[in-house]
């Protein structure tokens, strides 16, 4: 992995997270400390760590939770307070961490390395905290009702969360959703349809198929107050 700045080389590719995360802690009106890339090196990350522990209020960490890296993040962190990795029953990001760590107890998040996944789980966990510690009147996104414009299909057994563009019917004054990203599972990685979306299509546990025309919720990605 790489910083913008420079020219990824074969195998690398670009750190989209800290950046992408940094501007949506900024979203929700947070100051933001954006640390960028960390080494492995257990020395290394843990200094990072207690660093960001002495002057955040929250912490988040993406990459944490799968692979041979993550466990040596989470073999850090476990030295400075309780850590828990979980399976949520929501697409994208079920897996997820959260703990207090430091001596003040600062809440940790750790997120998916993939950015589609690692941007909807600071959607739907970390932004509320964030808005509700700053005593902003609306913690959640603005939720409206909107007709699909195409069917829909979310992975079994989770709650989805799916990038759409929201639009609205300029005679009736509806709103109506373009689901983005194809199938689940698939297309997680897709960081085009997040650019592209103005909205999060949130689809129950046991809606796998929606049919073009229903109505659906949906989370409006814009600042709400």
């Amino acid at each position: 992995m790489v910083d913008i700045s420079r020219t990824p080389g074969n195998g690398q590719v670009y750190d989209v997270n800290s950046y992408a995360l940094a501007a949506a802690g900024r979203d929700a009106c947070a100051e933001v400390n954006r640390v960028g890339i960390v080494s492995n090196d257990p020395t290394e990350l843990g200094e990072i760590v207690e660093g960001q522990l002495n002057r955040a209020e929250v912490v988040v960490i993406a990459g944490g939770v799968g692979g041979a890296a993550a466990e040596a993040v989470r073999s850090v962190l476990s030295e400075l307070g309780e850590m828990e990795v979980v399976r949520v029953a929501m697409h994208p990001g079920s897996v997820q961490g959260f703990g207090q760590l430091g001596r003040d107890g600062v809440p940790t998040f750790l997120l998916p390395a993939n950015p589609v996944s690692a941007l909807v789980v600071f959607e739907v966990m970390v932004r509320p905290l964030i808005r509700l510690s700053l005593g902003k009147r609306h913690p959640m996104r603005r939720i409206v009702s909107a007709r699909t414009l195409s069917p829909i299909t979310s992975v079994a057994g989770r709650k989805g969360y799916l990038r759409g563009q929201l639009m609205r019917d300029q005679d009736s004054g509806e709103y109506l959703v373009q689901a983005l990203g194809g199938a689940p599972g698939a297309s997680s990685h897709l960081l085009a349809t997040l650019a592209e979306a103005n909205c999060l299509v949130v689809v129950p546990t046991g809606a796998e198929q929606i049919r073009t025309g229903e109505i659906v919720d949906v989370a409006f990605l814009a600042q709400h107050g």
